[in-house]
């Protein structure tokens, strides 16, 4: 039997990983998926070893805090891999844990895959020297990316971007209101809500006060995160929806969006938006140290420029978001010039396809017959 194994660490890389595993399973039946992601690979098909996605850890002092387990875990997978020999090790994204584990299976004679590129182009670039020593093939879904890592002689193809293809698919429900709807997406970890969300709700206090008619909503991964953000909102009239990210979205008159995954989701919808981030002080101060890149936000790491507001540490208060934000749900010059930005920048992503297009990849390379 040919197996898989597979490994993504967090919420985004187990959609996609989702996605990815449908799409082998679709082309070849026979194929054995397993190994660590979360709920939505395991529905998708995959044995699943371990539920690393749902730890939904994120900052470099909340990693120190679970550092003991994810070791533990680091080596039960490198001793199950030396003992299955799977055909290949798919890794996706979370590069802490998987640039160590690709370096570790070297000599096994499994060949390793990475899809969904470490952002080398933000912080360690020096990583990009190791993933070309110990990765087979780099599968991109940034068109920048794939020049990237040619440079360096590493086997790259720009595959597109997954959420496209969640897109495209998606059939809105319809969100009734009054007055514009204000999506409020303080993301989907814990650490998150309790930072971000009551930023947010500040922020929005302030926008009601100048117009009653606003409507905020805010969507949920589970209804566990729902009475979180229920817990925090308090009598604050905040709709809180659970597995409702799109409809919101696409809905949605403007969004206060926390940096990450959901920054591009909103792009690709072309409602405007503000970025906003905020993590421990240690995790900041060691981030400063170590990040080297302009913006936060992807939407304007594309376009090369600030085209969407970041709010980032300090500057993510209330009076420093509200002004902005208010000019942005009026009809006002900035607002046009944002909506024009976000359709051109969303063109430079292409169209869907990238899972499939990334499956068929893999599959071309265990059968040796990839194309460089």
């Amino acid at each position: 039997m040919t197996t898989l194994f597979f490994v993504a660490g967090e919420r985004s890389g187990d959609t996609h990983g989702a996605g990815l595993v449908r799409a082998i399973r679709r082309q070849a039946p026979e194929i054995h998926c397993e190994g660590l992601g979360g709920s939505l690979m395991e529905a998708a098909g995959m044995t699943l070893r371990h539920d690393l996605a749902g730890q939904g850890i994120m900052g470099f002092t909340e990693v120190l805090k679970h550092i003991l387990p994810i070791r533990r875990l680091f080596y039960e997978t490198l001793d199950h891999l030396r003992k299955t020999r799977p055909a290949c090790l798919v890794l996706i994204d979370y590069p802490g844990f998987n640039i160590r584990l690709a370096k570790a299976v070297d000599g096994l004679g499994i060949p390793v895959v990475y899809y969904i590129s470490p952002q080398v182009w933000a912080w360690k670039k020096k990583r990009i020297h190791t993933l070309a020593r110990y990765v087979r093939k780099m599968l991109v879904i940034f068109p920048f990316e794939e020049e990237l890592y040619r440079e360096v002689g590493l086997d790259t193809v720009y595959v597109g971007h997954p959420l496209l293809d969640y897109i495209e698919s998606y059939t809105p429900t319809p969100l009734p209101r009054d007055g514009k709807l204000i999506g409020l997406l303080p993301g989907s970890r814990e650490q998150e809500l309790r930072r971000l969300l009551p930023i947010m709700l500040a922020t929005a206090k302030r926008l009601q006060a100048q117009d009653p008619a606003l409507h905020f909503i805010t969507p949920c991964v589970n209804e566990a995160r729902a009475e979180q953000v229920r817990a925090i909102a308090g009598d604050f009239p905040l709709e809180v929806r659970v597995d409702a990210m799109y409809d919101v979205l696409s809905q949605s008159h403007f969004c206060l969006v926390a940096s990450g995954t959901a920054t591009l989701e909103t792009l690709m919808f072309g409602t405007p938006m503000l970025i906003m981030y905020k993590i421990s002080p240690l995790s900041y101060l060691l981030a400063r140290l170590l990040v080297d890149i302009r913006y936060i936000g992807i939407v304007n790491i594309l376009a090369k420029k600030e085209i969407v507001p970041e709010f980032i540490q300090h500057k993510a208060a209330p009076e420093r978001v509200a002004p902005v934000a208010w000019e942005l749900i009026q009809e006002s010059p900035a607002r046009q010039k944002m909506l024009q930005e976000l359709v051109a920048q969303r063109e430079t992503l292409g169209a869907g396809g990238a899972s499939d297009r990334a499956a068929a990849e893999i599959l071309a390379l265990i059968q040796g017959t990839a194309h460089g």
